[in-house]
């Protein structure tokens, strides 16, 4: 009786605080960073955004998310954990639209699905310049101390491109 009364007792704390993800073995502590993407002065919603470590021989871990309507996302290590390793980082932006494509609410053939891609492609454009969402020319920089980081990022001006053909063979 007395393990049940305990039990009863202890339940809510673990609800509370629940028991936390299980880091890998190796992986450093991870801090809570919270980024604002904005573009033309306005929150940039459904963002796709990455971190990827400035030494990476040293930390070896790249963090990302999709912002909120808010323009707002929480950075995820190794797409799981919550947070991220202390250090310096690169910040790349990118976010593709595609106006006018109704989904379907089924597919009932392999041929629908890939016409409806072919729409999704034909009408998509990409609205983050390549200054942004290209790693290597970013000029976004995030410095992740050991504590909550937050910091707001401007991806401006909207731009209206084609995305890069796929020239994979599926």
């Amino acid at each position: 009786m007395l393990k049940l009364q305990s039990f009863i007792l202890l339940f809510p704390l673990f609800l509370i605080f629940g028991c936390g993800d299980k880091l890998p073995p190796g992986m450093p502590k991870l801090y809570e960073a919270v980024l604002t993407i904005t573009q033309d002065g306005s929150p940039l919603a459904n963002a796709n955004v990455l971190a990827i470590s400035e030494n990476y021989a040293a930390v070896p871990y790249s963090a990302g998310g999709q912002t909120d309507k808010s323009g707002n996302v929480r950075l995820l290590t190794e797409g799981k954990y919550k947070g991220i390793p202390a250090g310096k980082y690169i910040i790349a932006v990118s976010k593709t639209e595609a106006n006018d494509i109704e989904k379907p609410a089924t597919f009932n053939t392999e041929d629908e699905i890939k016409s409806y891609l072919a729409e999704v492609e034909k009408h998509s454009f990409v609205v983050v310049s390549e200054k942004f969402s290209d790693p290597e020319k970013s000029p976004l920089r995030l410095e992740v101390l050991k504590r909550k980081t937050t910091a707001t990022f401007d991806a401006s001006p909207k731009v209206r491109l084609k995305p890069p053909t796929d020239t994979t063979k599926r």
